[in-house]
């Protein structure tokens, strides 16, 4: 088998409970191999228990400090898909998560990350000035727009999930992605995405510096804009040991294409 050298990482990660919740009912696991953010379903019980439950199952499935293989990293958000079951079922009204992040995985001789998303927390991929959504938000108002439905008084509120841990609906979607040199990912919950646009992302993932002042700084943008829910924001930088950028021709700008991100969505059980 191939060996390779393991990349060099910084990351930062911070949560904080918002301007106008009690509880924080994110969680999060900054931890190589693993970054990922678990926010609990609002209006049920026991949220924060869910999103607790996901990411121990993690901690528990995934080897710390080594790259993982595809197949451990898949058994752990069936892990977590159990372990959130199990707490909903303990519970009269139910509880769930979200779960979004990435997990460094060696595939066919390659280092890569492994991107999962279930519910509408989010990772972006972040290169040069140019920002991309990795994941798609599962939730009802995103599937009638794409289904066509533009009208915005028939189209429901963004807190209306149609997939979640915990729920009648908990397939994953996957992606595989190159690890890359000078990349940086933002894995967040809904409470930064809701508050804060993308052109201010990408603003401060441009020019916000280190990832520890980055996610200080989207979380006071947050807040600042009205902190309606719990916010969790993780950034993780790739500082060598990737591949370099595959660049657009001619256009100076780090692009994606078919060469650079795998689909793999969705993933049934």
């Amino acid at each position: 088998m191939v060996r390779h050298t393991e990349p060099e990482l910084s990351f930062a990660v911070r949560s904080d409970v918002g301007r106008r919740r009690e509880v924080n009912e994110d969680a999060a696991l900054a931890a190589f191999p693993c970054f990922l953010v678990a926010d609990g379903m609002g209006g049920h019980e026991a949220g924060d228990e869910a999103s607790a439950a996901a990411i121990a199952a993690f901690t528990e499935a995934v080897e710390p400090g080594r790259p993982a293989t595809v197949k451990e990293a898949l058994a752990a958000i069936d892990a977590a898909r159990h372990a959130v079951d199990l707490v909903a079922a303990s519970k009269d009204r139910g509880a769930g998560c979200t779960l979004t992040g990435a997990v460094l995985v060696q595939h066919q001789d390659e280092l890569c990350w492994l991107v999962v998303n279930v519910g509408d927390s989010r990772v972006y991929l972040h290169r040069g000035a140019e920002l991309h959504q990795i994941t798609v938000d599962h939730s009802l108002r995103d599937e009638l727009i794409a289904g066509g439905e533009w009208d915005e008084s028939r189209l429901p509120g963004r807190n209306v999930i149609s997939r979640a841990l915990g729920s009648v609906d908990s397939t994953p979607d996957t992606w595989l992605l190159p690890v890359e040199d000078g990349a940086r990912l933002l894995i967040c919950s809904d409470g930064l995405t809701t508050e804060v646009g993308d052109d201010q992302l990408r603003a401060a993932l441009t020019m916000g510096g280190r990832a520890e002042a980055v996610v200080d700084e989207l979380v006071l943008r947050a807040n600042d804009a009205g902190g309606r829910d719990n916010v969790t924001v993780l950034v993780v930088d790739v500082l060598s040991g990737g591949r370099p950028w595959h660049v657009g021709s001619g256009t100076g700008s780090a692009t994606l294409d078919d060469s650079t991100l795998t689909a793999t969505v969705p993933r049934r059980a």
